[in-house]
């Protein structure tokens, strides 16, 4: 039998080895590539802010990170730079099977979008949400998005809009919405609403209701996509491990609700 000061000498090695093999699973540094998007991800005065950078660093920083570097790139470009090993992380990335093969999603959702539709204020009218009441309606929606494959999908698909319209940004969409192009359009809840608020048109634009409620064309979850070129499958747990952690104590629900409108 093993002696009891044996026994604490192998646990404490065991406990070392421990510690060093979950260091050199730690970067101290991690580049993570993303695009401008407000109030999601943009820059500020040289300084990376938004919902999913503090949401992105403070989950690193649990598992022992020491700092992140935010890059903003094209989207296509932030995809490739992370595909090929050249940065550490992608976000806020839908899945797809493409991105599995070099990739590492950390399970745990990191932005959940809601897709809504936006009128002129002083426009009185609502959408059903089998969108059977729209056969007069002018809609902007954005050129090469997919919207799932819902009602409003099926909508697009089946022409029961009077005409549509493509925008390639939200600027674009507002522009023709103001300019009596559309009578609505589709947008990301967050950064549209960001975008009115940023060139004060609180006054001007509002959303569309059905019975008193937003209505919502699509939800869509975003995540972190590690370059499986640059980390570890057991660090990747451990990120989801620590945004479990922060959906739980409350600190994620905190960096949400600042961004709220």
């Amino acid at each position: 039998m093993l002696s009891g000061s044996l026994k604490a000498g192998m646990l404490f090695v065991a406990v070392i080895y421990a510690a060093l093999i979950h260091a050199e699973e730690v970067p101290d540094r991690i580049l993570a590539s993303t695009l401008h998007y407000p109030p999601y991800e943009y820059l500020e005065e040289g300084e990376a802010k938004g919902l999913a950078v503090e949401i992105t660093r403070e989950a690193l920083m649990r598992v022992g990170v020491k700092e992140v570097e935010f890059q903003f790139f094209p989207w296509k470009r932030a995809v490739y730079v992370t595909e090929h090993g050249e940065r550490d992380l992608l976000f806020n990335a839908g899945k797809n099977e493409p991105r599995k093969r070099w990739g590492y999603y950390v399970d745990s959702v990191l932005i959940q979008q809601s897709y809504v539709l936006f009128k002129r204020k002083a426009d009185q009218f609502q959408v059903r949400p089998d969108f059977a009441n729209v056969f007069d309606k002018d809609i902007s929606v954005r050129a090469g998005y997919l919207y799932g494959s819902g009602p409003f999908r099926r909508a697009l698909d089946e022409q029961r809009f009077h005409k549509i319209e493509l925008a390639d940004s939200t600027e674009q969409s507002v522009n023709q919405l103001l300019n009596d192009r559309v009578d609505m359009f589709v947008g990301d809840l967050l950064p549209v609403m960001f975008y009115i608020k940023q060139q004060g048109l609180e006054d001007q634009i509002d959303i569309v209701l059905f019975q008193g409620q937003r209505m919502e064309v699509l939800s869509w979850s975003t995540y972190l996509l590690f370059s499986k070129a640059r980390v570890s499958p057991a660090f990747v747990e451990n990120v989801r491990v620590a945004m479990e952690q922060m959906k739980a104590d409350g600190s994620f629900t905190a960096i949400v609700q600042k961004y709220q409108y």
